[in-house]
């Protein structure tokens, strides 16, 4: 008799920390919501590093709502299923849940195929210790043939602004091409091989089999560093649409910070402290610029006359206020027909999807997805196929 009440008191004082655990989980996945919709533009807060967690935070509670099922208080597991139904809207975009729908990527219904890369100056520092990488690169995209390529992180030389890939792309049947710059930079500065007076233009560019017009560079700040491009492009006789391509506020990490990043260690020294603070004081500061930049894209799409298509790098999470902000009523191709988690950056977690198509529904109806794993940059490419609706709506 003693040893049942032993067991009982054990098990109830498992059942009770299981309780208490799972309600911190229920907290933080609605932290994770909160953040999706807290705006840190003005005020950088600790709450942005929620939304990198959110994909933990699902997880964690999908363990409770079968953990749960398994024992006496099965309706315990409506703790956390109730909390996921709830916070569906925004945890959904962290996942592809399309295991059996067709994912059309080269099939006579695809009508459009567009791809969205940070090409990361083609490898110009050699980061990946591959020098064949430039020109696997342009093979990859020849080998892809989308209809429309966006690229952030692209650079051409200041005094021929057809080198070193400008023309070669055009020559794969790109007749319309738009360009929208960041900043000059010192080549040698990135290549110690290059000539000490070499200067080139960096930023995000656009090629096209489609007719492009109307290009507008928006500037998010007065700085004139970060900025979005905006086309239009015809589609068909009857269809046009607002094409954006942006890169937003990167976090800035050197290659220190990185492997700091991605190092594991069980010792946590003083030293090892105030590197972590650091880390984290950039995340909070690249988090609110980002959520400023995406109130600025917000307004710009708001205003437009044509559906919009939004490319490139957010450097935000899905569970993020920046990807909830210039989502707005689009839909997201990873959605739309990705699986599993859509990985897109290469580097620190496994998890970091911040590379985005995004598109109106409205004109086009999304086909296929594909992020495929090749290291020539510290991205993966996102490459999503349409059809195209005949209908053009008007916002």
């Amino acid at each position: 008799m003693k040893q049942n009440k032993a067991f009982l008191r054990i098990a109830a004082f498992f059942r009770g920390t299981a309780l208490f655990f799972n309600i911190g989980a229920v907290l933080w996945l609605c932290l994770c919501m909160y953040t999706s919709y807290k705006d840190v533009a003005n005020s950088p807060s600790f709450f942005s590093f929620f939304s990198f967690t959110n994909i933990f935070a699902v997880w964690i509670n999908m363990f409770f709502v079968l953990f749960w099922l398994f024992t006496r208080r099965r309706y315990c597991s409506l703790i956390s299923l109730i909390a996921l139904i709830l916070c569906f809207s925004v945890t959904k975009s962290s996942f592809g849940y399309n295991l059996f729908s067709a994912n059309a990527m080269d099939t006579e219904e695809v009508e459009l195929k567009i791809m969205t890369w940070n090409v990361h100056l083609f490898d110009l520092g050699e980061w990946t210790k591959n020098k064949e990488s430039k020109s696997k690169i342009v093979d990859f995209i020849k080998q892809q043939d989308p209809d429309i390529l966006c690229l952030q992180e692209y650079y051409f030389d200041n005094d021929n602004h057809n080198e070193p890939y400008t023309e070669l792309l055009r020559q794969l049947g790109y007749n319309y091409y738009e360009f929208s710059k960041e900043e000059d930079l010192l080549k040698r500065s990135i290549n110690i091989s290059a000539k000490p007076d070499e200067i080139i233009q960096a930023g995000h560019a656009v090629f096209s089999k489609f007719p492009l017009s109307n290009k507008v560079r928006y500037a998010f700040d007065s700085a004139n560093y970060y900025n979005m491009l905006g086309v239009d492009v015809k589609l068909n006789e009857h269809t046009a649409a607002r094409l954006n391509i942006v890169h937003l506020q990167s976090v800035t990490f050197s290659d220190k910070d990185v492997k700091f990043a991605e190092k594991r260690t069980d010792k946590l020294s003083a030293k090892i402290e105030d590197k972590t603070k650091g880390l984290l004081k950039k995340l909070m500061l690249a988090s609110s610029k980002r959520a400023a930049q995406a109130n600025v894209i917000d307004s710009v799409l708001d205003k437009s006359n044509l559906p919009n298509i939004v490319c490139g790098d957010f450097n935000d999470m899905p569970g993020s206020y920046v990807y909830q902000k210039v989502k707005g009523n689009l839909q997201d191709a990873f959605v739309a027909k990705g699986m599993g988690l859509g990985r897109t950056y290469r580097k620190i977690f496994p998890t970091l999807r911040i590379d985005y198509i995004l598109f109106n529904a409205d004109i086009l109806t999304c086909k296929g997805y594909l992020s495929p794993d090749v290291n020539l940059s510290d991205h993966n490419p996102v490459i999503a196929t349409f059809s195209v609706k005949t209908n053009q709506v008007k916002k």
